[in-house]
């Protein structure tokens, strides 16, 4: 049953512009309070990572090796580090691992495949900082769902040490926009519509064929992938690229597990401190990453 915390914070998307149909101007200036929110992580020092533009989420229960890097959703357009630190700290908190949250290119001014060399060249970046692939996880949301494993099928391809694992969050990764999904939860979604996707895919891809699959990771051969923890609210328009994207995964012999959260949302777990569906949610990513990174 959903918690009633969960019902007061849908009725509060119900009644609140939806980001994604604004023009980018104001999709920019929303996208810097997404986590508005959401609760302040405790225990959690944060600072710059200057090298990479971004910030680092360092807990208290840091064991001194283990290393998150998140990155921040926003349709490849809009979102930067500090916008979305919050979820980082949470994470970093709740996993004992370091979190880097790096700084990507966004559209259109720079547009595909620029979100994931930057990306790639960033995971490089903290190996080089002594970080080891064994104990690092990519994570992210939304499109950067989609990015985590853009990135790891870079890496692979350019012959570079993979990671422990990746934790796509509602990942977008089906730029085409051919999912049931889009049409059959298109009034269960609150944030998200098939027209705002379709104009943020074109911004991005900037002509490219929207099957390429460093766009679209579900058009992508996923085998010799690390094992991948998708996680997905029941209720999102995008619900069926994480759908096809574990059975992509499963089949291409990847250790792939796809949680689906009853009547969530879009993103649910960013809303730590506000739903216990967050909280809990966050809480197996983190038991996740420990488990893969340990």
């Amino acid at each position: 049953m959903v918690s009633q915390e969960a019902l007061k914070l849908h009725e509060i998307l119900r009644n609140a512009p939806k980001a994604l149909d604004m023009d980018l101007p104001h999709q920019r200036a929303a996208g810097e309070h997404m986590e508005d929110m959401t609760s302040e992580p405790e225990g959690v020092t944060f600072e710059e990572a200057y090298s990479v533009d971004g910030l680092w989420a360092t807990p208290k229960n840091w064991d001194g090796q283990s290393a998150i890097m998140y990155l921040y959703g926003g349709g490849y357009v809009i979102s930067s580090p500090h916008s979305q630190r919050k979820f980082a700290g949470h994470l970093a908190s709740a996993s004992g691992a370091r979190a880097l949250v790096p700084r990507y290119s966004l559209a259109p001014e720079r547009p595909f495949p620029s979100a994931v060399e930057d990306a790639a060249a960033d995971y490089r970046w903290l190996l080089k900082e002594g970080h080891r692939p064994e104990r690092v996880v990519i994570a992210g949301a939304s499109s950067a769902g989609g990015l985590t494993v853009a990135t790891m099928l870079k890496l692979r391809e350019d012959g570079q040490p993979l990671p422990a694992g990746g934790v796509p969050i509602s990942p977008w990764a089906d730029l085409a926009c051919t999912g049931e999904t889009l049409e059959t939860n298109a009034t269960a979604d609150l944030t998200a519509t098939k027209a705002g996707l379709q104009r943020m895919a074109g911004q991005y891809l900037h002509g490219a064929d929207p099957r390429t699959p460093l766009a679209s990771p579900l058009y992508a051969d996923l085998s010799g992938l690390p094992p991948l923890l998708i996680v997905v609210g029941g209720d999102e328009a995008l619900l069926d690229d994480s759908v096809r994207l574990a059975r992509s995964a499963g089949m291409a012999g990847v250790d792939v597990t796809l949680y689906i959260g009853g009547s969530m949302q879009h993103v649910f777990p960013i809303y730590c401190g506000v739903m216990p569906e967050a909280d809990a949610a966050v809480m197996m990513i983190a038991e996740w990453i420990r488990l893969r990174t340990s």
